[in-house]
């Protein structure tokens, strides 16, 4: 089993940068460029606070995955993935990496995310999948 899962943004503003998600862990995909949002909260590891809706679709996520028998050894919250694109809510989605694999939420995002050209709210993702946030097409490397 692999150790990470990989995202590599195949269009849009942030072309060619690589994101790695540890196995066990989950990660926020927003917008940068925020630095002087003065009402923008962080956490102590620095990452931006979820609101209660969206720690409720992450809840939701991992009772989801439990409900289908998939294991949810996620430990941590690894750091937020920032792309410098308007059109990317500044808490969009969260990716999730288990052994059984990775999911993409949607954390109720302005302008949605999608998968494949597909709508989505929470979906689990193969190889070559094609995550859509505003621009930005990232692939998923294993």
């Amino acid at each position: 089993m692999a150790k990470f899962v990989d995202l590599v943004v195949k269009e849009g503003p942030a072309a060619g940068m690589r994101f790695s998600v540890e196995v066990g862990t989950y990660r926020v995909l927003g917008r940068a460029g925020e630095g002087t949002d003065s009402t923008l909260q962080m956490n102590r590891d620095g990452d931006r606070l979820l609101d209660d809706e969206q720690q409720a679709v992450v809840d939701g996520v991992v009772a989801s995955r439990k409900s289908r028998g998939l294991r949810t050894r996620f430990q941590k919250r690894g750091a937020d993935i920032l792309l410098d694109d308007g059109n990317v809510s500044r808490t969009h989605a969260m990716v999730f990496a288990d052994d059984d694999g990775a999911s993409v939420a949607d954390l109720m995002s302005t302008n949605g995310t999608k998968v494949n050209g597909k709508q989505i709210r929470d979906v689990d993702l193969l190889p070559g999948d094609i995550l859509q946030v505003g621009k930005c097409k990232l692939a998923l490397m294993e």
